[in-house]
C-alpha cells in the first residue's frame, strides 16, 4: 500500500508540474521588441519573435546562439558578420557566433547584423586626423570600412553604413564631425552621402542643408539628443553616437 501511495504521489506532482510549465507557457508568441520597450520580462512562450535589422524572425527555445540568429536571419555564411544585441535602455552588446543569448533577459530588443569589409570606391584608408583608443577599437569592431580627416573640422567617415528599408538608398556614407573639446563636449548630427529621400514622398524634415566634406555634398541631419538623453562625459562616447545614428535613422519610419 506504502509503495502505490508513494506512486501516486509521484504521479500527482508530475501532473502538477506539467500544469505548472503548461501555465507558463500560456502564451503562443512573445514579441520580444514589444517586451522591452513596455519595460516588461518576457514570459516563457513557446515562441519568441525578434527582429535582425529589418528582418523578423521566430525561434522555438529561451536560448539561442549568435549562429543561430544570424542563420535565421538568412546571414549567410555567419562568419561574414559581426553581430550585437540591443537591449532596451542600455547599450548593444557584442555577441560572438558561439555566445548564448538569453531571449527572457528583460531588455532584449532586437539584434543588429554588419557585413564584415563593406566598403566603397572612395575608401582610401586614410587616417588624417587623430582618434583615441577607445574610438579607434570600436571603429575596428564595428565593421565597416572607416577613415579620419580634416576638412575645416576633423571628421569621422564610415563607408556603406546599411540602412532600414524605406529610402531610396539602401547604404550611405556617414559622416560624423569630432567637436571641439570631444569627449568633454558631445558629438551632434550626422551627415549623409548620397542624400536620402523616402520612396513614399514623404519629406524628411531638417535635412535641407547641404555640407562639402571631402569634395562631396553631404545632407546634413539635424538631429540631438533630448534632455532625457543628455551627453554624458565619461559615458558618451563615439560608439553612442553611431547607435543613436542608427537610431535616427529607424525612427523616420516610426509612427
Amino acid at each position: 500500500m506504502e509503495n502505490q501511495s508513494t506512486k501516486a504521489e509521484n504521479l500527482l506532482e508530475k501532473a502538477e508540474a506539467l500544469l505548472e510549465k503548461a501555465e507558463e507557457l500560456i502564451e503562443e508568441v512573445i514579441d520580444l521588441e514589444e517586451c522591452a520597450k513596455a519595460g516588461k520580462i518576457p514570459p516563457r512562450a513557446r515562441s519568441y519573435r525578434f527582429k535582425v535589422n529589418d528582418t523578423l524572425c521566430t525561434w522555438l527555445e529561451p536560448i539561442i546562439t549568435g549562429r543561430q540568429v544570424l542563420e535565421q536571419a538568412k546571414l549567410l555564411p555567419p562568419e561574414n558578420y559581426n553581430l550585437r544585441l540591443k537591449l532596451a535602455g542600455g547599450k548593444p552588446r557584442k555577441v560572438e557566433l558561439d555566445d548564448k543569448i538569453n531571449l527572457l533577459e528583460p531588455g532584449v530588443e532586437k539584434f543588429r547584423a554588419i557585413r564584415k569589409g563593406q566598403q566603397e570606391g572612395e575608401f582610401q584608408n586614410r587616417r588624417n586626423a587623430p582618434v583615441s583608443e577607445q574610438d579607434r577599437l570600436f571603429l575596428e569592431g564595428y565593421g565597416l570600412q572607416w577613415e579620419t580627416l580634416v576638412d575645416g573640422s576633423p571628421w569621422i567617415i564610415i563607408y556603406n553604413f546599411p540602412l532600414p528599408s524605406g529610402y531610396n538608398h539602401a547604404h550611405v556614407t556617414v559622416a560624423i564631425r569630432l567637436e571641439q573639446g570631444y569627449p568633454l563636449t558631445g558629438l551632434d548630427m550626422m551627415y549623409v552621402f548620397p542624400a536620402l529621400i523616402r520612396l513614399d514622398g514623404k519629406p524628411i524634415v531638417q535635412t535641407e542643408t547641404l555640407q562639402m566634406i571631402d569634395g562631396r555634398q553631404f545632407q546634413r541631419w539635424s538631429r540631438h539628443r533630448t534632455g532625457d538623453n543628455p551627453w554624458i562625459p565619461g559615458q558618451d562616447s563615439l560608439e553612442t553616437h553611431i547607435y543613436l545614428v542608427e537610431e535616427f535613422f529607424q525612427a523616420e519610419f516610426v509612427h
